[in-house]
């Protein structure tokens, strides 16, 4: 199964006798760099609209047409009787899903993640706009594409990076078995490289590049310490880490995310020249400040999302429910000092916004949600 990315583009129209229309809308990317593209009607499209004002518009308005749900932000602007509409119009249901079928959770994680990709370019947009009108607009999202290639990962790199060392399928036979069966479900064209992490105390994982060039590091902790069945759940998290692609996602959210810093940064500069330190206007100017901040809360949303889909997966592709929870057991037990079992079922508090990876308790639930 080849990966399918999440990506937006930009349309510009008229409306209003001129005054700009933008609209961003969503698709998908099917089979890497070569692959299909797909017009996804199952998640966002965002669009950037001056419009007429009208008598109690509420700056925030939430409404269900159908099978979409349409959320408006209405933000004021320097012409008498227009304001600037933020539209996010999300479907519930679409032709995309229907041709490519993923079980439930897969579409909601796939949505959930469309969603926080769309509100950052949205944001940046909207940003942009303040600092430099329609043009700031496209000059933002222009800047702001992910770059298609990635730089090859060498040995030479990895060891200078993470002392890591590449290991070979004669030093560990079983280790390199189990990848071939779990890539092989995967359906991944070229096995990933594995590098070797010489860290006996700790235990750890990560994925590194996409289908086309992917590397895994594991540390020596890890395969030391995990029973054969827990490193096929382990080496699946990240196989599924790598064939959704997930670096260049979090890469294009990471750029997204340096765009509102520096656009925000820009407006809020130029207006303290312009105006002596006092902003025009106060909530466009809080606007701009609270940007990054808001960035950087979607940008761990995502990232958790992505989490939750990776463990999915990776339960897809072993089929083993109980050796993945207790390797998430073992690695909670090693870095929280407590097992998952002592941890409330579910975080709500607001320290889960600062997360990057979900709870393990939380992770654990959804596992057995799925399998059960």
């Amino acid at each position: 199964m080849h990966a399918k990315l999440i990506f937006l583009w930009l349309r510009f129209g008229g409306l209003l006798g001129g005054l700009r229309v933008f609209n961003v809308s969503a698709g998908a990317w099917r089979g890497g760099r070569t692959g299909q593209f797909v017009a996804a009607g199952s998640v966002p499209c965002i669009s950037l609209a001056l419009v007429r004002s009208a008598p109690r518009l509420e700056m925030l308005q939430l409404r269900r047409s159908g099978a979409s749900v349409i959320i408006d932000l209405h933000l004021p602007t320097n012409l008498a009787g227009v304001v600037l509409r933020c539209r996010i119009d999300l479907h519930s249901q679409g032709h995309e899903l229907s041709r490519f079928p993923r079980p439930a959770h897969q579409a909601a994680n796939h949505r959930s993640s469309a969603l926080a990709i769309a509100a950052m370019t949205l944001l940046l947009a909207v940003c942009g706009w303040i600092v430099g009108g329609t043009e700031g607009v496209h000059r933002a999202l222009a800047g702001s594409a992910p770059r298609p290639n990635s730089p090859a990962i060498s040995r030479e790199a990895m060891f200078r990076w993470f002392g890591a060392r590449l290991l070979r399928p004669a030093d560990l036979p079983e280790l390199f078995n189990i990848l071939m069966d779990v890539c092989s479900r995967a359906r991944l064209s070229r096995l990933p490289d594995i590098y070797c992490l010489s860290a006996p105390g700790d235990m750890n994982a990560y994925a590194l590049g996409g289908p086309g060039d992917a590397a895994i590091v594991l540390t020596e902790g890890l395969l030391r310490r995990m029973t054969r069945d827990e490193i096929a759940g382990i080496l699946a998290h990240e196989v599924a880490h790598i064939r959704n692609n997930d670096t260049w996602t979090m890469g294009w959210a990471a750029a997204l995310h340096r765009s509102i810093e520096w656009t925000s940064l820009a407006g809020l500069a130029l207006s303290r020249a312009q105006h002596g330190g006092v902003a025009l206007s106060r909530p466009l100017a809080e606007l701009l400040r609270a940007a990054p901040s808001i960035a950087q809360l979607l940008r761990l949303a995502l990232s958790r999302t992505r989490e939750l889909d990776a463990d999915a997966t990776a339960l897809e592709l072993t089929g083993d429910s109980r050796a993945l929870i207790a390797a998430l057991d073992k690695l909670e037990r090693h870095h929280a000092g407590f097992p998952v079992l002592s941890v409330t079922a579910r975080e709500d508090g607001p320290m889960r916004l600062l997360r990057s990876h979900p709870a393990t308790s939380e992770r654990v639930g959804a596992l057995l949600s799925i399998a059960y």
